[in-house]
C-alpha cells in the first residue's frame, strides 16, 4: 500500500481547490453553453454573411426547463443597428414579435424556422469571429451569449 507523502499534499489540495473553482465558473465560461433560471442555451452560431450582405442569421438550441411557457421577446447586439426574429419559408420572410419556448420542449433557432436576424452590421463579420448577442426573456431576464461565426455548428 502506498502512502501519500506530505510533500505532495499541498499540490493535491491545490488541484482539488482548482477543480472546485472550475465547477463554480459562470455558465458563460463553460464551452458555449448558458443557463438563466432554467433556460438552457447551447452553442450559438452564425454562418458568415455573403460578401456585401448587410445581415447575418444567428442559430442555436434553447430549452426551457421550467413548468411554464416562456417567450424570447427580443435580442440585441453591439455589432448591429437592428436585431429581430425572422422566419424564411418557401421564399417568404416574416418577422415574428417573439419566440415561444414551451416547457421541456427543445427549440432550435434554425434557417428553416424562427431565428435571430442582425441587420445594419457595424463591422465586417467573417468566419472565425465571435460577437455578443443579448437574449431577452422578458420577466425571466436577459442572457448574454457569445456567437461563433462558422459555416456550420460543428462545435
Amino acid at each position: 500500500m502506498r502512502h501519500l507523502s506530505l510533500s505532495r499534499a499541498p499540490l493535491l489540495l491545490a488541484a482539488a481547490i482548482l477543480a472546485l473553482a472550475i465547477g463554480h465558473l459562470p455558465d458563460r465560461a463553460k464551452a458555449h453553453s448558458y443557463n438563466l433560471h432554467g433556460i438552457m442555451v447551447g452553442h450559438v452560431w452564425a454562418p458568415p454573411p455573403a460578401d456585401g450582405e448587410d445581415g447575418i442569421a444567428v442559430y442555436g438550441p434553447i430549452l426551457n426547463t421550467g413548468a411554464e411557457a416562456l417567450q424570447l421577446v427580443g435580442a440585441s447586439s453591439p455589432i448591429a443597428e437592428q436585431t429581430r426574429f425572422r422566419i424564411s419559408k418557401d421564399g417568404a420572410v416574416s418577422w415574428p414579435d417573439s419566440i415561444e419556448l414551451r416547457p421541456n420542449k427543445p427549440f432550435g433557432m434554425a434557417k428553416w424556422r424562427e431565428h435571430i436576424w442582425l441587420s445594419g452590421l457595424k463591422k465586417t463579420v467573417k468566419e472565425g469571429d465571435q460577437f455578443e448577442v443579448v437574449l431577452d426573456f422578458g420577466s425571466a431576464g436577459k442572457l448574454p451569449v457569445e456567437v461563433v461565426v462558422e459555416k456550420s455548428a460543428n462545435h
